[in-house]
């Protein structure tokens, strides 16, 4: 395999895999934005989890279908990004405020910062952390999806 094809993939998979990060995103946001209150206490950690994993996932599913390297990282990296930036920047749109007795939308963050400051934060933060679980996570996950796409390859020649 050619390190183009590696790292670009050699049909459609990469733009589905980034398309399906993308959705999974924005069904997260939407869930975020609700103000359920499931979601704004004890599950937000789960919907942060599960958009991470689905990132992993799409990486995974990236290797397996010879997608391309930069689609597993490119999915891996967005799930990432999501937790520290979109959560903030939907408790500034809300105008929810620190002295309020808890945020109406759950964010990252274990001090309380205003969202302002949050958000400005996780514009500093969450890109660096992204790319680490990217190349690390993301580059894992590709790789296991395209040992099993080997493994599946040797199966059927036998």
């Amino acid at each position: 395999m050619s390190s183009k094809a590696l790292l670009l993939g050699t049909d459609r998979t990469s733009v589905r895999t980034l398309g399906a990060a993308a959705v999974a995103a924005a069904v997260a946001s939407v869930l975020v934005v609700l103000s359920w209150e499931p979601i704004r206490t004890a599950w937000r950690y789960h919907v942060w989890a599960g958009l991470v994993a689905v990132g992993l996932g799409l990486a995974a599913r990236a290797g397996r279908r010879r997608g391309g390297l930069l689609a597993g990282w490119g999915a891996a990296f967005l799930a990432t990004c999501w937790i520290f930036v979109i959560p903030p920047l939907a408790a500034l749109v809300r105008g929810d405020a620190v002295g309020d007795g808890g945020y109406a939308v759950p964010r990252p963050s274990a001090v309380g910062l205003s969202p302002r400051a949050e958000l400005l934060t996780g514009l500093r933060i969450g890109p660096v952390v992204a790319l680490v679980v990217a190349l690390t996570a993301g580059s894992a996950a590709y790789a296991l999806g395209a040992g099993f796409l080997l493994r599946s390859e040797r199966s059927l020649d036998a």
